[in-house]
């Protein structure tokens, strides 16, 4: 478990499905990473889970430090075709607009500098996505392509070193 002020974070468990799924059905979610079902959804907790045990790093769950209430997910992906490791984020309705992204992704940003051997860390962002873009910029992120990703176009941001991370 990794912790924040505010958030809880852990690899997805099998128990973390009907949240994964709720999440997923949200208009916004499924704008930017399309619409999924109960296999999809499942597929993506194994994989998660395969990552962080063959990885050491992964996606996790977001979960209200309080009272344990879903938020969303984050966490670090490898993406091989890049050679690239991306942080992402992306939350509930109703955790949007308190900053809880912008933790997120400061934490996986300082874990990740410290904890892997990479140059950079990027994020694929939708470029119609103001609040990620922002929150991108917020870390200190800064463009560093165009791109395709799941037939399309993203603006991939990246940060270089810890030091780049917005306080």
């Amino acid at each position: 478990m990794f912790r924040t002020e505010r958030l809880a974070m852990r690899p997805p468990e099998e128990a973390d499905l009907d949240d994964l799924l709720t999440f997923h059905d949200d208009p916004l979610v499924r704008r930017m990473f399309g619409a999924t079902d109960r296999d999809e959804v499942a597929e993506w907790i194994a994989i998660a889970r395969r990552d962080w045990a063959g990885r050491g790093h992964g996606r996790v769950v977001l979960l209200d430090r309080g009272d344990g209430a879903f938020l969303g997910r984050s966490g670090l992906r490898h993406w091989p075709e890049f050679g690239e490791v991306e942080v992402g984020w992306s939350l509930t309705a109703a955790a949007r607009g308190r900053g809880l992204a912008t933790e997120a992704g400061r934490f996986w940003l300082d874990w990740g500098f410290r904890e892997l051997d990479v140059p950079y860390l990027t994020a694929n962002i939708d470029p119609d996505n103001a609040a990620s873009i922002a929150v991108a910029e917020r870390l200190g992120m800064e463009p560093l392509r165009e791109d395709s990703l799941h037939g399309g176009p993203v603006v991939v941001y990246a940060a270089r070193d810890s030091g780049r991370v917005g306080r």
